[in-house]
Protein backbone atom coordinates (compact mmCIF):
# COMPACT_ATOMS: atom_id res chain seq x y z
CA UNK A 1 0.00 0.00 0.00
CA UNK A 2 1.58 3.35 -0.68
CA UNK A 3 1.74 6.37 1.18
CA UNK A 4 -1.35 8.68 -1.09
CA UNK A 5 -3.63 5.49 -0.12
CA UNK A 6 -2.21 5.37 3.51
CA UNK A 7 -3.06 9.15 3.99
CA UNK A 8 -6.69 8.50 2.34
CA UNK A 9 -7.35 5.80 4.62
CA UNK A 10 -5.93 7.57 7.85
CA UNK A 11 -8.35 10.53 6.94
CA UNK A 12 -11.03 8.86 6.23
CA UNK A 13 -10.64 7.08 9.78
CA UNK A 14 -10.01 10.42 11.23
CA UNK A 15 -13.46 11.82 9.83
CA UNK A 16 -15.44 8.88 10.87
CA UNK A 17 -13.60 8.87 14.65
CA UNK A 18 -15.41 12.81 14.36
CA UNK A 19 -18.53 11.83 13.06
CA UNK A 20 -18.59 9.26 15.49
CA UNK A 21 -17.90 11.16 18.63
CA UNK A 22 -20.73 14.50 17.06
CA UNK A 23 -23.18 11.34 17.29
CA UNK A 24 -22.70 10.21 20.80
CA UNK A 25 -22.19 13.95 22.13
CA UNK A 26 -25.92 14.56 20.15
CA UNK A 27 -27.28 11.54 21.87
CA UNK A 28 -26.14 12.28 24.94
CA UNK A 29 -27.73 15.84 24.69
CA UNK A 30 -30.85 14.30 23.66
CA UNK A 31 -31.15 11.32 26.54
CA UNK A 32 -29.97 14.38 29.30
CA UNK A 33 -32.18 17.05 28.23
CA UNK A 34 -35.07 16.79 30.90
CA UNK A 35 -36.78 19.72 29.03
CA UNK A 36 -37.85 17.36 26.25
CA UNK A 37 -38.76 14.19 25.36
CA UNK A 38 -36.73 12.04 23.58
CA UNK A 39 -36.74 11.18 20.00
CA UNK A 40 -36.67 7.60 20.10
CA UNK A 41 -36.80 7.67 15.93
CA UNK A 42 -33.64 10.42 16.05
CA UNK A 43 -32.11 8.25 18.78
CA UNK A 44 -32.28 4.93 17.13
CA UNK A 45 -31.20 6.43 13.69
CA UNK A 46 -28.10 7.86 15.46
CA UNK A 47 -27.70 4.73 17.21
CA UNK A 48 -27.68 3.11 13.39
CA UNK A 49 -25.25 5.66 11.85
CA UNK A 50 -22.70 4.80 15.01
CA UNK A 51 -22.77 1.17 14.38
CA UNK A 52 -22.28 1.85 11.11
CA UNK A 53 -19.32 4.18 11.82
CA UNK A 54 -17.78 1.57 14.53
CA UNK A 55 -17.95 -1.32 11.74
CA UNK A 56 -16.42 1.18 9.18
CA UNK A 57 -13.54 2.05 11.57
CA UNK A 58 -13.02 -2.07 12.25
CA UNK A 59 -12.14 -2.52 8.59
CA UNK A 60 -9.42 0.40 8.62
CA UNK A 61 -8.03 -0.57 11.88
CA UNK A 62 -7.89 -3.98 10.10
CA UNK A 63 -6.08 -2.56 7.05
CA UNK A 64 -4.09 0.48 8.75
CA UNK A 65 -2.67 -2.09 11.60
CA UNK A 66 0.14 -3.41 9.42
CA UNK A 67 1.51 0.09 8.58
CA UNK A 68 1.21 1.01 12.27
CA UNK A 69 3.46 -1.37 13.47
CA UNK A 70 5.96 -1.01 10.57
CA UNK A 71 6.49 2.42 12.03
CA UNK A 72 7.49 3.79 8.71
CA UNK A 73 4.48 5.89 8.09
CA UNK A 74 5.12 9.64 6.93
CA UNK A 75 4.82 11.91 9.35
CA UNK A 76 1.50 13.58 7.84
CA UNK A 77 0.16 10.07 8.41
CA UNK A 78 1.61 10.05 12.19
CA UNK A 79 0.14 13.24 12.88
CA UNK A 80 -3.64 12.20 11.43
CA UNK A 81 -3.17 8.95 13.79
CA UNK A 82 -2.90 11.20 16.87
CA UNK A 83 -5.23 13.46 16.11
CA UNK A 84 -7.48 10.23 15.94
CA UNK A 85 -6.34 8.50 18.62
CA UNK A 86 -7.50 12.17 20.45
CA UNK A 87 -11.04 11.95 18.92
CA UNK A 88 -11.60 8.18 19.75
CA UNK A 89 -10.57 9.03 23.34
CA UNK A 90 -13.37 11.62 23.70
CA UNK A 91 -15.60 9.10 21.95
CA UNK A 92 -14.97 6.39 24.34
CA UNK A 93 -15.80 9.39 27.00
CA UNK A 94 -18.43 10.26 25.46
CA UNK A 95 -19.98 6.46 24.94
CA UNK A 96 -18.97 5.46 28.68
CA UNK A 97 -21.34 8.63 29.73
CA UNK A 98 -24.48 8.09 26.97
CA UNK A 99 -24.82 4.45 28.79
CA UNK A 100 -24.77 5.99 32.19
CA UNK A 101 -27.37 8.95 30.75
CA UNK A 102 -29.66 6.24 29.18
CA UNK A 103 -29.85 4.17 32.06
CA UNK A 104 -30.55 6.85 34.74
CA UNK A 105 -33.19 8.05 32.25
CA UNK A 106 -34.37 4.44 31.85
CA UNK A 107 -34.90 3.96 35.31
CA UNK A 108 -36.47 7.57 36.25
CA UNK A 109 -38.73 5.86 33.47
CA UNK A 110 -39.30 2.92 35.38
CA UNK A 111 -40.16 4.68 38.64
CA UNK A 112 -42.99 7.10 36.58
CA UNK A 113 -44.11 3.71 35.32
CA UNK A 114 -44.28 2.31 38.78
CA UNK A 115 -45.53 5.24 40.27
CA UNK A 116 -48.74 5.61 37.43
CA UNK A 117 -49.69 1.89 37.90
CA UNK A 118 -49.98 2.07 41.38
CA UNK A 119 -52.33 5.47 40.97
CA UNK A 120 -54.14 2.84 38.11
CA UNK A 121 -55.03 0.31 40.85
CA UNK A 122 -55.94 2.73 43.29
CA UNK A 123 -58.41 4.35 41.09
CA UNK A 124 -59.69 0.81 40.39
CA UNK A 125 -60.50 0.55 43.65
CA UNK A 126 -62.88 3.42 43.34
CA UNK A 127 -64.71 1.54 40.66
CA UNK A 128 -67.99 2.14 41.01
CA UNK A 129 -70.73 -0.99 41.36
CA UNK A 130 -71.31 -2.25 37.71
CA UNK A 131 -68.76 0.23 35.62
CA UNK A 132 -66.59 -1.24 32.72
CA UNK A 133 -62.85 -1.48 32.91
CA UNK A 134 -63.46 1.04 30.04
CA UNK A 135 -64.94 3.34 31.75
CA UNK A 136 -62.91 3.63 34.32
CA UNK A 137 -59.59 3.64 31.76
CA UNK A 138 -61.30 6.83 30.29
CA UNK A 139 -62.06 8.56 33.60
CA UNK A 140 -57.98 7.66 34.54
Amino acid sequence: MGNDEITRLSRREHALYGELAALYRGMLEALTDERAPVDLSRLAADGARADAAVGALAVLEATLAPVRRAGDAVSEVVALWQASATVAADAAVMNRELVVAARVRQTRIASRSAVLRAGRRLLTGYRPAGASAAAVDRRA
